[in-house]
């Protein structure tokens, strides 16, 4: 399948790559990764020039874009830094549940706080416990006259901490934990009372994401704050991770690109026995290797994107492409690392800092087996159909 980035396409992606040459200056990504701070000010901007939530309607202060164009903004980001383009790219999960499925006022109270970068908004999916995914939710909302009451503990909920607006939750809608069918998307606004979040501690990558887990004990909200349906939770998160994965495929080939880029500008410059590294073939075939591995994961990742956007969203695509993409970025980081030898340990040359920003996609959102999953499954129903 072929795709031609068209026009306004193209320039949306000129305008993110002028925003990183502005903004993504070296002195101020060196000083917000040893702070391990959340890049606050280059995400208001970055919110300002209209880059978070562009695939929100015009009307909740978007752009009117689809999953392509967001695709495409999160590669130029990460392409840029892995760290800080993660962070913006990451600034809208979980919004995507109130755009497919919220009700209009839901829409129209939390996606322009979103995408004008006044909140962060945070999906509280996963939880603790033997594996068994969301087949094994134990959070509960219980209908008390006009309220829920949400009782239970999220795990690695991305963006939870002091700049979310709200949470996603996905809990069992009776009195029992949740047999697998019956669960549902409630909006948990930030400040309710019986909220406690938790830092995970230290990672290996996403350090400057606030992720956390998120106690809910008592929480009361509004029987309105049904995201969709009773008891669709499991088809909506379906529907979620289709583009979520798309993204987080996007980031990982940006990821992967821009390792690569500083891989070759190292071996131009690094002389070893009076030769440029980049005049050895060995540095040229590794080279080689490398763009033509971003390339096959860059084409199955926007071709899942366009999928999505033709209506056509198919949760085996953008596994492959979540799954692809991922293990692609780590293995090009890690031949970055190579190629720079013993600076490509050191913080400064900036590879192994994607490297480990690949691996925490490699892991988010669902890891290799769970994308192999995926396949699998969808493999056998077409199979037997």
């Amino acid at each position: 399948m072929f795709f031609e980035i068209n026009k306004s396409q193209k320039q949306i992606q000129q305008a993110v790559r002028d925003f990183v040459k502005g903004r993504f200056k070296k002195e101020t990504i060196q000083e917000i990764v040893e702070n391990q701070a959340f890049p606050e000010e280059i995400w208001r901007k970055a919110s300002e020039l209209g880059l978070i939530g562009i695939h929100f309607p015009e009307e909740y202060s978007g752009q009117g874009l689809g999953c392509f164009e967001n695709a495409l903004v999160a590669e130029a980001l990460c392409c840029g830094d892995a760290s800080v383009g993660g962070c913006l790219a990451g600034a809208a999960i979980g919004s995507e549940m109130i755009l497919r499925h919220g009700s209009r006022s839901q829409k129209s109270a939390w996606l322009p706080k979103i995408a004008e970068g006044e909140i962060l908004s945070s999906a509280a999916f996963s939880e603790s416990g033997d594996g068994r995914g969301f087949a094994n939710i134990k959070s509960i909302a219980v209908k008390q006259g006009d309220s829920w009451v949400i009782e239970g503990t999220k795990s690695y909920v991305l963006n939870g901490g002091p700049l979310a607006g709200f949470y996603i939750v996905l809990c069992g809608t009776g009195s029992e934990p949740a047999p697998g069918q019956e669960l549902s998307m409630i909006l948990v606004e930030a400040d309710r009372e019986g909220i406690a979040v938790e830092d995970v501690g230290h990672k290996l990558g996403g350090r400057l994401m606030h992720i956390g887990k998120v106690r809910f004990e008592k929480v009361r909200v509004p029987l309105d704050n049904l995201v969709g349906k009773e008891n669709q939770g499991l088809q909506q998160v379906a529907d979620h991770l289709s583009m979520t994965r798309t993204i987080a495929a996007a980031q990982s080939v940006g990821i992967a690109q821009g390792a690569c880029e500083r891989a070759m500008a190292h071996v131009k410059q690094r002389v070893q026995f009076a030769t440029r590294l980049i005049d050895f073939q060995v540095t040229r075939h590794k080279l080689a290797d490398m763009l033509t591995k971003i390339e096959s994961a860059r084409l199955l990742t926007y071709q899942a994107a366009w999928k999505f956007d033709a209506g056509n969203g198919d949760e085996r695509l953008s596994a492959m492409a979540k799954m692809h993409a991922s293990r692609i970025a780590v293995e090009v980081c890690d031949e970055a690392i190579q190629l720079l030898g013993g600076y490509g340990y050191i913080q400064e040359y900036e590879v192994e800092r994607f490297f480990r920003e690949a691996k925490m996609i490699e892991v988010l959102w669902g890891n290799r087996e769970a994308q192999m999953d995926t396949i699998s499954n969808t493999m056998q129903k077409r199979s037997a159909a």
